[in-house]
């Protein structure tokens, strides 16, 4: 793979990403990857929460990017186990406008709601199980 795993003093782990064109314009956070179940699906998944729209990326993943073509590549990779626990990360999305309750959109698009009673807000589940939530319009 085009990285090296390293860990931050904490000793979480992160991945410094080799120099390619496909994160020339993403910054100092060149991908935020996330396990999947079903690459495809999720792509589809994040690209309706969010409207990122496919990118290249690293080959073999599928990978979506802001449609200006700036910022972090979100990049999809085949989970290598299923899923157990929380992530240790996880996404908030924001609308960039009101659309009214974002609830009934992401559930019909495939998530579902994560109870967490230690917590004052809402987390949601994407259909691989990666824990994201939504934040209010600015």
């Amino acid at each position: 793979m085009p990285w090296t795993v390293l860990a931050d003093p904490a000793g979480e782990p992160f991945c410094v990403m080799e120099s390619r064109e496909a994160y020339r314009d993403t910054g100092p956070i060149a991908a935020l990857p996330l396990d999947s179940a079903d690459p495809e699906r999720d792509a589809a998944f994040w690209a309706a929460v969010t409207g990122w729209v496919p990118a290249t990326g690293t080959p073999g993943l599928v990978s979506l990017r802001h449609p200006s073509g700036v910022g972090p590549l979100l990049e999809l990779c085949p989970e290598p186990a299923p899923k157990q626990g929380k992530n240790r990360l996880h996404l908030d999305v924001r609308a960039e406008r009101s659309d009214g309750d974002p609830a009934p959109r992401v559930l019909d698009l495939g998530a579902r709601l994560v109870e967490d009673p230690d917590l004052p807000w809402t987390v949601w589940a994407d259909p691989s199980g990666n824990e994201f939530c939504i934040l209010g319009a600015r």
